[in-house]
């Protein structure tokens, strides 16, 4: 049969309808090179290990301050690079987009969250962003969701629903892309002041719109359910983790069981807490564990259960190596012990392990009286990721002694170490065996994430903080005699021989600096020392060009895109606690196809979500079901209305509220999020440009009355928290 023009037509309009949407993908937007950085770690198995020729040993002695660009607030992960920008988000989760070259800012975005003064410690922290076919995703912290944004404008393409339950709960973790699926993790399972322990839970979206796909718990059995739901978390999976991406499966670490220093609330076993998990992204189901820290371990010297809050940590690794047995593929991963491991890819059977910490009284639980000194403490050991190539691993390691007290009381132990807070080493790994190459040893902790480029390894330590200080839970420093700061390393990666150090002023972040397009970015700040940093120091190779800023800044300025304005509809709220497998079995969850999702009443895609036990819908914001007619007495046009509204888990029991014209309206406001500040404001429309009544902020628990007369003009008005102005909406309608 001919095939005639018209067919050809059909068949190449059917062909291109049938082709997969990349979802989120900008028109004419930068495809990142080798000589980018566009993931937090560089690539999908995590590697820290760029192939850039620009700056090499030979020359990085010449590496020079370029430009310095300070945020005001802490930065925890490395910056991405693609093409001739710079994007960094900070604690405060602001996201700046900077050219790389100036440090000339192009635009900023700023998520809104809670801010408490000038630190954020354990309040908002980001691990990182993704970017991918010109959009750029990010955690949003407690606003508990996570957001794609235009990676040229900085506008916002979607934000997910809130996946959050309980105050506790962050979205810290840098986004994961896997084909459509973006991936999140969950932070804040431990003892913080912010309510019971959050339990971990992996998150699937939709990277069209953001829309939930599954939701797989990481916290399982009987520790986390019936009277022990509300005293027990942890498990979360805070920092991230290696992608097959032919496979399309997750090596994730998970969090430390909590309550973190006492183990009376916690029935044994704590699945999956101190665990690397591997994950069917398709499916979201648990393919295997591997523990580390917990029952079942291989790892010698480890007390079960575990009350110094040793989580694994940060991150893994996929490699493929030579080994004794054989070509195999690993998944490397490492805990804050100092235990390192390599496990099969397919099974999690451990192959080797070791550890590269000063270990003393590891085996020695925490006692109401105190235990005897024990190193590491909670803050140490492994707390970074860690970095590879074809056949060494690099890792930095803090030391430090610490004395544990049961009531959640952490005293460091002074007395342990002749400098008061402990020091450090960066240390190179054979890949194939676990043993030792080399290790350069430092005078204090390191507390950040090596890279390795180019016959380089680029790591760093802080310097001299003084003694005796205050300290927080986890034993770190909050203030000191003397403030300290950050000592950038190049090593050679063979030998481990310093080539070049520069100071930076602060910490040299914990997720460690990125390189790209002739450039070395180095976040500062942390939240193991008194000094925040919160700048980036950018260094190159000399120039013989003299850089005319005012000019520069001047077309900058010109060209710079306004802050994107809030968009008014609030994301959905996951209104179900998280979702248990039957006991024994692992999680299997079937992905609702886009088609079939439900519109929330706010206009948000509100996706079914399934598992193996239960089917659950999410509903489009908390209480978004429910609406409030208030009741009045009095004529149409005046009289008295009364409501009662409550904000908790961050979000509004009532999405709708309907009062007469007029009416002299009180509001009896119940905030019963603990630690965390909201209020009632009414405003003419979404833009919040013109306000109605704007109560006061209370930090709850606490509950408070407001009062306001109603328009008089019939219509639907807008109500928000100005703390939470996205998660936090509703209608008012006046009748």
């Amino acid at each position: 049969m001919r095939t005639t023009l018209r067919q050809i037509l059909v068949i190449c309009m059917a062909a291109m309808l049938l082709l997969p949407f990349t979802a989120g993908a900008q028109e004419n937007y930068t495809e990142p090179t080798a000589n980018d950085w566009p993931m937090v770690n560089y690539d999908a198995v995590m590697s820290r290990n760029s192939p850039q020729t620009d700056i090499s040993k030979d020359n990085v002695g010449q590496l020079q301050v370029k430009w310095i660009f300070n945020t005001e607030y802490t930065i925890e992960n490395s910056p991405l690079i693609v093409n001739d920008t710079a994007y960094i988000e900070n604690n405060a989760m602001q996201i700046f987009a900077l050219d790389i070259k100036t440090g000339l800012p192009r635009w900023q975005y700023d998520v809104n969250v809670t801010k408490v003064g000038l630190e954020l410690p354990r309040v908002s922290t980001s691990h990182g962003m993704t970017y991918q076919d010109g959009v750029l995703y990010a955690p949003t912290g407690p606003n508990g969701t996570v957001i794609a944004l235009d990676a040229e404008t900085g506008s916002r393409i979607w934000e997910s629903p809130i996946m959050m339950n309980g105050t506790a709960w962050r979205i810290s973790a840098p986004p994961l892309i896997w084909k459509d699926y973006v991936i999140a993790g969950s932070a804040l399972g431990d003892d913080p002041p912010f309510g019971f322990p959050a339990k971990g839970a992996i998150t699937a979206l939709n990277r069209t719109d953001g829309s939930i796909i599954w939701q797989t718990p990481t916290a399982v059995g009987a520790w986390v359910e019936g009277e022990n739901a509300t005293t027990n978390g942890g498990a979360t999976t805070w920092s991230g983790g290696a992608i097959d991406e032919e496979k399309g499966i997750l090596y994730v670490p998970c969090g430390n069981p909590a309550p973190d220093f006492t183990a009376e609330p916690r029935p044994e076993p704590t699945k999956y807490a101190n665990y690397l998990i591997a994950i069917e992204i398709a499916t979201g189901k648990i393919l295997w564990g591997t523990p580390f820290i917990a029952e079942g371990t291989v790892l010698p010297n480890v007390t079960i259960p575990d009350t110094h809050d040793w989580d694994t940590a940060w991150g893994s690794h996929l490699v493929t190596v030579d080994t004794p047995n054989g070509t195999q593929q690993l998944v490397i991963a490492h805990d804050k012990r100092g235990d390192l491991m390599a496990m099969n890819a397919s099974t999690g059977k451990p192959v080797w392990w070791n550890n590269l910490a000063v270990t003393y009284n590891v085996d020695k639980q925490a006692a109401p009286s105190g235990s005897d000194v024990v190193w590491p403490g909670p803050g140490h050991g492994l707390e970074a990721y860690t970095a590879v190539d074809n056949d060494t691993l690099y890792a930095d390691v803090s030391n430090m002694g610490m004395r544990y007290f049961t009531d959640g009381h952490v005293e460091p132990a002074f007395d342990a170490i002749a400098n008061g807070i402990g020091n450090g080493s960066v240390t190179a790994v054979d890949l194939a065996t676990g043993e030792i190459k080399w290790r350069h040893e430092t005078a204090f902790p390191t507390w950040t994430s090596p890279l390795v480029t180019n016959g380089l390894v680029f790591a760093g330590h802080i310097t001299a903080t003084g003694k005796p200080y205050p300290y927080n839970a986890f034993g770190g420093p909050t203030s000191s005699p003397v403030t300290p700061s950050g000592i950038l390393l190049a090593l050679d990666k063979d030998t481990g021989d310093v080539l070049w150090q520069a100071n930076v002023g602060a910490q040299v972040c914990i997720g460690g600096p990125s390189i790209g397009q002739g450039m070395l970015l180095v976040p500062t700040g942390g939240i193991q020392t008194p000094n925040s940093g919160g700048s980036v120091v950018a260094f190159g190779l000399p120039e013989n060009v003299t850089t005319d800023f005012t000019k520069l800044s001047e077309e900058a300025a010109a060209r710079m895109t306004p802050v994107p304005a809030q968009t008014p509809a609030p994301p959905a709220t996951l209104a179900t606690p998280a979702m248990t497998p039957a006991a024994g079995a692992n999680q299997t969850a079937t992905p609702t196809p886009a088609a079939n999702q439900t519109t929330g009443a706010a206009g948000n895609q509100t996706p079914a979500m399934t598992t193996a036990a239960t089917n659950v819908t999410t509903a489009a914001t908390t209480g978004a079901a429910a609406s409030a007619t208030a009741g009045a007495t009095g004529a149409a046009g005046g009289g008295t209305t009364t409501i009662d509204l409550t904000a908790e888990n961050i979000a509004f029991d009532q999405s709708t509220i309907t009062v007469p014209a007029g009416a002299n309206v009180t509001v009896n406001f119940n905030n019963k999020d603990s630690g965390i500040p909201h209020n009632f404001a009414v405003y003419t429309d979404s833009s919040a440009a013109e306000k109605i009544f704007v109560g006061e902020i209370i930090t709850g628990p606490a509950t408070t009355t407001y009062t306001f007369t109603a328009p008089s003009t019939p219509g639907t008005y807008f109500f928000r928290c100005d703390v939470h102005p996205q998660q936090m909406t509703g209608d008012l309608v006046v009748q």
